[in-house]
């Protein structure tokens, strides 16, 4: 309501609240996520949810005709059980046209506001966790992707698979402010109490909520899926390339400890001779987390503890000893921060990609000069034009000997182990996780071996989802 506006005279604007929109991805076999069905504004009056699906309406009265609604329910009821409830009873009907025409043939279901819950009323709450029990296992696109994807990971979290939820024609927005939510969570329970008998009552006059999202389609017009390849490759009316959505992804990061990695494909002349074909042992991180909502991202247990801890351990190392020292061990130290990894391991896997399988530039290895320059260096940093890369300097690393991923540190529960996939218990990897443990505070460590396969036959726990999945998928 703008300022101008008063309760004494009728007013028919709607106001945009602050709010934050519910994110669609496509992907190898469809689409995820919500957005309304066509391009056209989808506006109905605000309702509780559970008046929705538990009134009087008589779902036996298929296709019979309802006033749109827009479900209002708090963050804690937030799940794909929820969602599949609504879905369930709105097509059952079709939409009146109370509030407006409606064409796009969907049902009275217009839309759903999450609210966030108050906080002073927290204690007891239960907050399912969107991702699905087997993160990026089971059930999931990146399924074919994972070592062990049956693993339960996510049970203690109660794991929902909203995340993973087709919602088209279901736009969804998440209210952050405590006071707004707090107004809408009565105007939706005002009017689910008006309805005296069943959906069709108390339709004038209603506080309305109208969505503007429209996320592009789930099939084309002659019925066939659209999938992320098709997205990607859409051509408009002319044959010009107009993709309609933009890639997953971001920029990883990665660095060694000790004397920089040489920029030439040949010898450096500033590179000491133990710099030059070592193998590599990685230190790695994922750097992203899964999201419902544009802007929110709840990523501090997937992402931000990772990324403290190993800035900290790099910082440390740095500090601690010298470049000519490290330049002596038999394996070189790499950190690398990966993007894209709560989406089917996006950087670790082309990483790993181009370091094992041995990238080709089109314009031959050695690439061409790119614009970026190392600081205090005079050697320009090498590029590729196609496929893309900004820099090949990668291919000097050598091979990879093995690989640490830090994830989860910030939620270890009662469980503190080291999950170790690979080799014999004399192997690199055994050594690798002794180290781990005789460093760890008070030793509250231990090593649990971990299975590369998913029936686990041999007692042992899967590999976690982390970038050492690509390692071990791709090596």
């Amino acid at each position: 309501m703008s300022a101008a506006t008063t309760l004494n005279e009728p007013f028919n604007n709607l106001e945009k609240l602050p709010h934050s929109p519910c994110v669609t991805l496509y992907h190898r076999n469809g689409r995820v996520g919500c957005g309304t069905l066509e391009r056209e504004v989808m506006t109905g009056r605000l309702l509780h949810w559970s008046a929705v699906v538990s009134n009087g309406a008589n779902e036996s009265n298929a296709q019979s005709s309802l006033p749109p609604y827009v479900a209002a329910l708090d963050e804690a009821d937030y799940t794909s059980q929820t969602i599949e409830m609504l879905k369930t009873f709105s097509s059952n009907f079709v939409a009146g046209d109370e509030y407006g025409p409606v064409t796009d043939g969907g049902g009275p279901l217009r839309g759903v506001l999450v609210l966030s819950t108050d906080p002073s009323n927290v204690d007891g709450v239960t907050f399912p966790s969107p991702e699905p029990l087997t993160p990026q296992g089971d059930g999931t696109p990146m399924e074919n992707l994972s070592v062990g994807s049956s693993y339960e990971w996510n049970v203690n979290n109660n794991g929902d698979g909203l995340t993973f939820t087709d919602m088209s024609g279901v736009p969804t927005v998440y209210v952050a402010d405590s006071q707004t939510a707090a107004y809408l969570r009565n105007v939706a329970a005002e009017q689910a109490n008006s309805i005296s008998s069943d959906l069709t009552t108390a339709v004038f006059p209603s506080v309305l909520s109208e969505f503007n999202y429209y996320m592009g389609p789930s099939e084309t017009t002659d019925g066939t899926k659209v999938t992320s390849q098709q997205c990607l490759e859409w051509k408009d009316l002319d044959g010009n390339w107009s993709p309609k959505c933009l890639p997953l992804g971001g920029n990883s990061i990665w660095a060694v400890a000790g004397t920089p990695v040489p920029l030439g494909y040949t010898d450096d002349e500033n590179a000491n001779d133990n710099n030059q074909d070592r193998p590599t042992v990685i230190l790695s991180a994922s750097i992203d987390s899964t999201s419902m909502f544009h802007e929110l991202s709840p990523g501090a247990n997937t992402a931000a503890s990772n990324i403290l801890s190993l800035l900290l351990a790099a910082e440390l190392l740095g500090s601690s000893i010298k470049d000519e020292v490290l330049d002596q061990l038999y394996s070189r130290i790499t950190f690398a921060f990966f993007q894209g990894e709560s989406h089917g391991f996006i950087g670790s896997r082309l990483f790993v990609k181009d370091v094992i399988g041995g990238f080709e530039c089109q314009a031959g290895n050695e690439g061409i000069p790119s614009v970026l320059k190392r600081k205090d260096e005079a050697s320009t940093v090498r590029a590729c034009l196609n496929p893309l890369r900004t820099d090949l300097t990668f291919q000097n690393l050598g091979d990879i000997r093995g690989m640490i991923a830090v994830d989860q540190v910030g939620n270890l529960g009662g469980g503190k182990n080291l999950y170790v996939q690979g080799g014999t218990e004399n192997g690199f990897d055994a050594f690798l996780s002794e180290v781990m443990i005789e460093l760890s505070a008070n030793g509250e460590y231990t090593a649990q071996a971990s299975s590369a396969s998913n029936n686990n036959e041999d007692g042992t726990a899967s590999l976690p989802p982390s970038p050492v999945s690509s390692l071990v998928k791709l090596s």
